[in-house]
């Protein structure tokens, strides 16, 4: 790849040998390490659900009518399609977001306007150094194309065609990055029409191939009638999601060493060191000419995460605009208190994050993100020792285990009928990926032989004592398989329990 064509401008004074030396060292560290985790990662339900609905169904209904229920475009999922086509197994789907998030790597390290240090620290923050490349979900292409749209912002005007088609792409990637890549698009007509560039055609093939991607992903994405999906989350307040967005963005805690998660005044200082942080970017907006482009996206993506919705990894959505501020105004002239502050700002950004990687990636080496496999495992074998038996699935989890058999086996999910085996989120839809803690006494009434749970769907007191709760319904655990998600740092459980209906004992129940 000739990252000079693809990305734009260099960074001042990159071509120096020590520089370049050190360049070429970080970027084949970042390498190895995400190669490394990646190979020990265990995909989880997010990714092993755009991988079955990329799998088993054609382009067309794919991108059509599948994609839309996930509340996105069907970029990432166009690109599973291609990637299951072409006989990439599902145990390899990391290759893919690790491979876009080293090309990113390249394009910050050899094109990044900041100084050195900061471009090698940039690889180590969280959604560079784990979230979004080891981790493998379609938000590993905002990592690289809002890189690349940054290089390329400067030229915009005198090569509007390469950066409209990056602009068009990064539509597709999620409701965000549709929202940031409409206000790039309308910041570039307004670009084209004030130099008076709307009687040379590359200027309107570029308006015109914005424009015609920007209408197919809101095609892609525009939400069907029913859809159930937010039926089955819980909403926070708004102004509480938008908190959360920044904060998982940027700082979200002062102390990121820290092995528990954090106390109310830990997460209160992080939201002030983000409220800095921000201010000194508005500063630094404030000096150069494309203010109102540059404080209204951050802005629109904070109000888009309160009034509509948010998770924690949409963060990483937000901290690449930021990015995206700051490489395209980091040369704005500001004095030189400000550009110190803004450079401690950040390398204690790169530092704290930094801190987060190393302990995130660290705990997926050594412990299960995902128990799907060997639950998969457990499962084959228990019908096989129970045949006829009916198994049932409980939370989303359980449904880690659909790429690793042959067909859906759980009684519960359209009556055992083989397909399909990714999740369905229409409204007519009785099971539920996100089920009430009241769901869980209905399945057992139903007196399934076993079933499958993922320990964070279960009611709390279940989850206090699963072998004693399962007891009092006539339950025991067969087999328990440990597992956790980790977010910064900080493990969440992800186990799933194989219950198996009792036959005998104290806690078998009479029919």
């Amino acid at each position: 790849m000739d990252l000079n064509s693809v990305a734009g401008r260099g960074a001042p004074g990159a071509g120096s040998g020590r520089a370049s030396a050190w360049q070429v060292l970080a970027f084949a560290l970042y390498a190895v390490w995400v190669i490394t985790i990646g190979l020990h990662h265990e995909a989880w339900f997010d990714e092993m659900q755009a991988w079955l609905l990329a799998r088993d169904n054609s382009f067309g209904a794919l991108i059509g009518t599948y994609a839309r229920y996930e509340g996105t475009p069907g970029l990432w999922h166009a690109i599973l399609w291609v990637a299951a086509r072409a006989g990439l197994p599902f145990a390899a789907i990391w290759v893919l977001s690790v491979g876009f998030a080293i090309l990113a790597a390249a394009v910050v390290v050899w094109r990044a306007p900041f100084p050195l240090p900061l471009r090698l620290g940039l690889l180590a923050t969280w959604y560079f150094g784990y979230q979004y490349s080891v981790v493998a979900r379609g938000y590993c292409l905002d990592l690289l194309l809002v890189s690349i749209a940054a290089s390329q912002f400067a030229d915009r005007v005198r090569r509007p065609l390469p950066y409209a088609l990056v602009v068009g792409v990064i539509a597709n990637i999620n409701a965000f990055s549709f929202l940031a890549a409409g206000l790039l698009g309308l910041d570039l007509a307004i670009g084209l029409v004030m130099a008076r560039k709307l009687g040379d055609w590359r200027a309107l093939a570029a308006l015109a191939l914005a424009a015609g991607l920007g209408l197919f992903a809101m095609w892609t994405a525009w939400q069907p009638a029913d859809n159930g999906f937010m039926a089955q989350v819980t909403r926070m307040n708004p102004l509480a999601s938008a908190l959360v967005f920044v904060a998982n963005a940027l700082f979200d805690r002062v102390t990121p060493w820290s092995a528990a998660h954090q106390n109310g005044l830990d997460a209160v200082l992080g939201m002030v060191l983000s409220a800095v942080f921000l201010g000194l970017i508005a500063r630094l907006v404030m000096a150069g000419r494309d203010r109102a482009l540059m404080l209204t996206m951050p802005v629109a993506l904070i109000v888009f995460s309160g009034a509509v919705l948010a998770s924690s990894w949409h963060g990483g959505v937000l901290f690449m605009i930021v990015l995206f501020v700051l490489w395209t105004q980091w040369d704005n002239p500001v004095d030189r208190q400000t550009r110190r502050l803004m450079i401690g700002a950040l390398a204690l950004l790169e530092i704290s994050q930094g801190v987060q990687t190393l302990r995130s990636g660290i705990y997926d080496l050594t412990h299960a993100y995902s128990a799907g496999r060997p639950a998969a495992a457990a499962v084959t074998a228990w019908q096989a020792d129970h045949p006829g038996g009916r198994i049932a699935a409980f939370g989303g989890q359980s449904f880690e285990t659909q790429p690793w058999l042959a067909r859906n086996v759980f009684a519960n999910y359209h009556g055992g009928a083989p397909h399909p085996q990714f999740v369905r989120w229409n409204t007519d839809e009785t099971w539920h990926a996100l089920p009430a803690p009241r769901e869980w006494p209905a399945l057992l009434a139903t007196r399934p032989d076993a079933v499958l749970a993922a320990v964070v769907w279960l009611p709390g007191p279940v989850q206090r004592d699963p072998a004693g709760q399962a007891c009092r319904a006539g339950y025991v655990i067969d087999r328990a398989f440990p597992a956790a998600m980790v977010w910064r740092g900080i493990p969440e459980d992800n186990t799933l329990f194989l219950f198996e209906r009792a036959t005998s004992g104290r806690c078998f129940h009479s029919a």
